[in-house]
C-alpha cells in the first residue's frame, strides 16, 4: 500500500521503486468473458479483472520457449498464495477463474 512506498522512500531515498500490476496480463480477456451476468447498469461498474498475471505470463513464456514455439495455447494454473487458472490462446489470456476480487479464485 501507499504507506509502504512512503516508508521505503524515507529509508532508501535513492532507490528506484517499481509498481507491478498483475491484473495487466488479463487485459486481453474479451468482453463476454469479463462481464458478470448482471443488468447492464451494474455490469458496467463490475468486471472480472484476473489476478496472478505475472505468474501466468511467466509460465506461458517458459512453456513456449521449452516447446520451441513463439505462441502457444495453454491452461495455466497458479497454485499458492491464492489459486487461479487462466485460459491462454496464442500467449494471451482469454479467460480466468479470478473475478472482481481475489476471493473469486478456485
Amino acid at each position: 500500500n501507499y504507506a509502504g512506498v512512503v516508508a521505503a522512500t524515507r529509508i532508501f531515498p535513492h532507490a528506484l521503486q517499481v509498481g507491478v500490476f498483475d491484473t495487466g496480463y488479463h487485459r486481453t480477456i474479451p468482453e463476454h468473458a469479463y462481464n458478470y451476468p448482471l443488468p447492464r447498469t451494474l455490469a458496467a461498474k463490475y468486471r472480472r479483472y484476473g489476478f496472478h498475471g505475472t505468474s501466468h505470463k511467466y509460465v506461458v513464456e517458459q512453456a513456449a520457449q521449452f516447446l520451441g514455439k513463439e505462441k502457444i495455447n495453454a491452461i495455466s494454473f497458479h497454485l499458492g498464495n491464492g489459486c487461479s487458472v487462466a485460459c491462454i490462446k496464442e500467449n494471451e489470456c482469454i479467460d480466468t477463474t479470478m473475478g472482481y476480487t481475489p476471493l473469486a479464485g478456485l
